[in-house]
């Protein structure tokens, strides 16, 4: 009897020792999980915001987006479901962007746009692609995907395009093609 008592001592005494042991590797795991899943959560989360974006006391960009989620150690802020504004120094809207989503990092002055994208200029040339970056530093959009440009005198289709942000100047970058009324003003001087 007192070997039976023993021996179920010992038993336990494992059991406990294991049920401790694979508690804690539980727990270290559980905790390693939620870290990497609070990385992966936006820091916060606003929805139906408008954003003005300023340069020297003067709004520059004003963005709308059904949804944001900002970043703040990874230096991005997405947007769902964009609508963009870009002012000139006097105030008045130069171009308009729509996109499905984008990514805002502040920090490089960079602004990505993608899926159904469409931009349209001042002077009413529309740009359409499935995605765009923009540097503000720079004031240049530029993608490799495939673009279509609409002008009152005609339509370009191509590959990559490199441009100011009022579609004022730009390049398509390969497989150009397209019809015009005059063509004489697509060909570079």
């Amino acid at each position: 009897m007192k070997l039976f008592v023993k021996i179920l001592w010992l038993l336990m005494s494992l059991a406990l020792v294991g049920l401790i042991g694979c508690s804690s590797d539980k727990t270290s795991k559980s905790n390693q999980l939620e870290t990497i899943d609070s990385a992966a959560r936006p820091d916060s989360e606003v929805r139906h915001a408008r954003i003005y974006l300023y340069d020297k006391g003067r709004v520059t960009t004003e963005i709308y987006s059904e949804e944001i989620h900002k970043f703040e150690e990874l230096d991005s802020t997405m947007g769902y479901q964009l609508d963009i504004d870009f002012f000139d120094t006097t105030g008045l809207v130069m171009s308009q962007v729509v996109g499905d989503s984008g990514v805002i990092r502040e920090n490089s002055g960079q602004l990505s746009i993608y899926g159904n994208v469409v931009v349209i200029s001042e002077d009413n040339t529309k740009l359409e692609t499935d995605y765009l970056f923009w540097n503000t530093t720079t004031d240049k959009v530029y993608t490799d995907a495939f673009v279509r440009i609409t002008t009152e005198d005609g339509v370009l289709t191509g590959w990559g395009l490199e441009g100011d942000q009022k579609l004022s100047s730009y390049q398509i970058l390969s497989k150009v093609s397209g019809s015009a009324k005059d063509v004489d003003k697509f060909i570079e001087e």
